[in-house]
């Protein structure tokens, strides 16, 4: 079986993919983005994905979210990855004679404090390990810890993320609906029917009625008109009887309700 992934190997994607089969237990196939992984894993039966969905300091990752409500795919499993990044430079750089730093724009964003602490300038590219291959020695690579020293690199600096609980959860998806039976979560996107006044307080209501924890709750523009969401929620739940009335009264309210997955944790 085929497992997509942003690639190339040593991205974060790459990292979690490892936690969820080995390279050994499927052919690991890398794309240049997150677009590319979710339309390969859509017309491909015979295969899997894993692609970010939340990041702990950046949020929803809105491709993947966006793939959910438009794409057949469906999410099976969940993986949680701690994300560390460093600085990366050749055998003449430092972290004082570095002038630029290049990766991808979440990774800016998320070590933002230590660029300008450092007064350095940047820019952006596909990948946290393309960002590898524009290091000179005035130029450095923002990069997942661990993954230059592949590439013959060694970090100039360590954990130079801007907050030390840095957690990106991953899904992993494929164009079938499988759902496991005792599943620890349960993500459904609820989408209404007409706008209405209490629309969201509607929903969240109907789960505090049969006492279901919410760990993941996200809208989504329905693309349709201004003003009109797609609600996502992750509840701590498997598919049993309290989750299947909440699904029903939803629907009496004028809500279509999809199930995108019911799974257990992979870690």
């Amino acid at each position: 079986m085929k497992l997509y992934y942003l690639g190339p190997k040593g991205t974060f994607s790459y990292l979690a993919a490892l936690q969820y089969k080995s390279e050994q237990e499927m052919t690991y196939i890398p794309k240049a983005n997150l677009y590319e992984v979710v339309n390969a894993v859509s017309l491909d039966s015979n295969s899997v994905a894993v692609v970010p969905i939340e990041n702990s300091i950046e949020g929803t990752i809105n491709i993947v979210a966006d793939a959910l409500t438009q794409q057949n795919i469906y999410a099976q499993g969940e993986i949680h990855l701690d994300i560390q990044f460093a600085l990366y430079g050749d055998q003449e750089s430092s972290v004082t004679n570095i002038e630029k730093v290049y990766s991808i724009a979440p990774a800016i964003s998320q070590t933002s404090q230590f660029i300008q602490k450092q007064g350095y300038q940047y820019d952006y590219v596909d990948s946290t390990v393309k960002s590898l291959e524009k290091i000179t020695p005035t130029v450095g690579a923002i990069a997942p810890l661990g993954s230059g020293e592949a590439h013959g690199y060694s970090p100039l600096m360590q954990n130079i993320q801007d907050y030390p609980h840095n957690v990106t959860r991953f899904l992993v998806v494929s164009n079938q609906a499988q759902h496991t039976t005792n599943a620890s979560d349960t993500i459904l996107l609820i989408t209404p029917k007409h706008d209405k006044p209490g629309l969201l307080a509607s929903i969240l209501n109907t789960f505090a009625l049969f006492d279901i924890n919410l760990s993941w709750i996200e809208s989504r523009p329905l693309k349709t008109q201004l003003g009109m969401y797609h609600f996502f929620v992750q509840a701590d739940s498997s598919m049993n009887e309290n989750l299947n009335k909440v699904i029903t009264i939803l629907n009496t309210l004028d809500f279509h309700t999809k199930l995108i997955g019911s799974f257990n944790k992979i870690n």
